[in-house]
């Protein structure tokens, strides 16, 4: 509320709120001694003993101070570290118009191959620097990666210490996001370049795709799939385009489990990615996929434009309706203009096959929630969802009488389910086999 906005943080004069979230509140301020706008995040009430905030506190500081030491112009620049005697611990970041990767993506869809090439080639030099001086991010996402209003990407958030035992909140309940966090910082809190390297995966994926590799809303039920199941590859969610299996191989790799079967570096990966991008001769829009071509992957992907003409907020000042997701960093700023929605979200795809696997290896099937009857109608949506991704695999491998197998059993849980019929055209109509 306006009332709780506080009028001054250190030495800066703040003129409004951009956001707050459940790790604190960033504002626009002005910094009287240089004439600049900035970016004020602070801290929220730390319910913790005294002894641990004090180690907090020094811990952010430091932090800070060696995020303050990075430069590249693909990273939001610290300023300043202090502490307010009212507003308590807070930093002072670059004040970046533009607006996030987030909201980009929200709007637009995925990245053409050519954005695609820029946003691996800056980010990954950004956090190759950072981990060269030791310092880890741990907290990449969509929503800390801005696009600046001359296009180019900047990662965001460098400095924030995490708060001891943050994962959860007294009730239970994630602070933030899991989707983009690795596996090995979900089970012990190890934070390494490596994990650093998946969640960049992670957006790479979603940047490539226009989904999440690891789909909910439920904060938990998140970190059980990033902890134990894998994402279907990006060629097998999306729609109207080829993706090339070698950019397959890059992304599902960099989200293995193991941190040590990751690449050696985030550089390495994107240095993988754009060999990918260059060997399947992409730089133009993907490939349109033909009609029911042989051996041909049913999904593709959804080419989005990009339109870089919005004032945004982060740290960015965007108009639009507020939101704010403050742990990443994004603020969107209020005002009339309506907010583009999302675009739908898939399924959960939990019929997983091993990137490049052998033509003759098994799909393999879901442990079985119940007979259809009594499944909720929840459950039985989600099941031929699952039903629908094992006929495609079955149909990428021509194995046709399983894949109608597995049609039949979506069409019987789900008849409103349109992909059914999508998939169903693929099919042969002769008896020899013969792909249509």
């Amino acid at each position: 509320m306006a009332g709780d906005t506080p009028k001054r943080i250190g030495r800066y004069e703040v003129e409004r709120v951009l956001g707050v979230g459940a790790m604190g509140a960033v504002y626009l301020a002005r910094d009287p001694q240089l004439g600049r706008r900035v970016a004020v995040k602070t801290v929220r009430n730390l319910d913790l003993d005294p002894p641990t905030v004090a180690r907090y506190i020094e811990r952010f500081k430091n932090e800070a101070r060696a995020a303050g030491r990075l430069q590249h112009p693909s990273i939001v620049q610290v300023y300043d570290v202090g502490e307010d005697p009212d507003a308590g611990p807070f930093l002072v970041f670059e004040y970046v118009p533009g607006t996030t990767l987030r909201e980009l993506v929200r709007a637009k869809g995925a990245l053409s191959p050519k954005r695609l090439e820029a946003f691996v080639t800056e980010i990954g030099e950004a956090l190759d620097l950072a981990h060269a001086q030791g310092i880890i991010h741990r907290d990449i996402k969509p929503d800390n990666l801005l696009v600046g209003e001359d296009g180019r990407f900047k990662l965001a958030d460098f400095g924030i210490a995490r708060v001891p035992d943050a994962a959860l909140t007294k009730d239970g309940q994630f602070l933030g996001t899991p989707c983009y966090a690795a596996p090995e910082t979900l089970r012990s809190g190890t934070y390494s370049p490596r994990s650093d390297e998946f969640s960049f995966a992670a957006v790479v994926y979603e940047v490539v795709t226009g989904m999440r590799a690891f789909p909910g809303d439920d904060a938990v039920a998140v970190a059980h799939k990033v902890a134990h199941e894998e994402p279907a590859r990006p060629s097998m969610v999306v729609k109207d385009v080829v993706i090339p299996p070698a950019v397959d191989r890059v992304v599902m790799r960099g989200l293995s489990k193991d941190p040590e079967a990751r690449y050696g570096s985030v550089g390495a990966l994107a240095g993988a990615l754009l060999e990918a991008l260059g060997a399947s001769n992409l730089r133009g829009p993907m490939p349109k996929r033909g009609a029911s071509s042989r051996g041909m992957s049913f999904t593709v992907l959804v080419i989005g434009g990009l339109a870089f003409g919005v004032a945004s907020v982060w740290l960015l000042g965007l108009k639009g309706a507020e939101a704010v997701d403050v742990d990443a960093g994004a603020v969107l700023d209020a005002g009339p203009t309506h907010r583009p929605a999302a675009p739908p979200k898939r399924g959960d795809a939990a019929a997983r096959v091993p990137d490049a696997s052998p033509a003759d290896a098994a799909v393999p099937a879901l442990p079985d929630a119940g007979t259809t009857e009594t499944k909720t109608s929840h459950d039985r949506e989600e099941a031929a969802k699952d039903a629908l991704t094992r006929a495609q695999q079955w149909i990428e491998r021509h194995e046709w009488e399983r894949a109608r197998a597995e049609l039949d059993a979506a069409e019987e849980l789900d008849r409103a389910n349109t992909d059914v019929a999508r998939l169903r055209a693929l099919l042969p109509t002769d008896a020899s086999g013969t792909a249509p």
